[in-house]
């Protein structure tokens, strides 16, 4: 199960603002194993909450021109209620007088698996 936020955007909430400073592109992979179910949008939001470590880490407060992918698969040779998702997510980072809006871009398009989901391994 694929799922995307499709072109990279900024928050409406951001989208009219000029940031005071504008960094670099940076990029944060995280993979999940799950078992039960996937409920992408939360993995999404934890994979978000990486990226804007780095971005706090490199001097910037908001994400910009966000954009997540999410493939969830099962893995070779392990039982069949386990999932294994793998989360790209990429934004610019920038200094804003304004509040990160702290949700990911487009997260009503993330698709999960039904299911009680449980994380065994980040």
């Amino acid at each position: 199960v694929e799922s995307s936020s499709g072109p990279a955007r900024t928050h409406p909430c951001l989208a009219d603002l000029k940031p005071a400073i504008v960094g670099p592109r940076v990029e944060h992979k995280d993979e999940f194993t799950c078992k039960g179910g996937v409920d992408a949008g939360r993995l999404v939001n934890l994979a978000r909450k990486g990226l804007y470590s780095t971005a706090k880490e490199m001097g910037g407060n908001v994400l910009l021109e966000e954009k997540w992918d999410c493939e969830i698969r099962h893995p070779r040779y392990q039982r069949r209620d386990q999932f294994k998702v793998t989360i790209h997510y990429s934004a610019t980072v920038a200094r804003s007088c304004w509040p990160d809006a702290q949700r990911p871009v487009e997260i009503e398009a993330a698709k999960g698996i039904k299911g009680l989901m449980t994380v065994i391994d980040r």
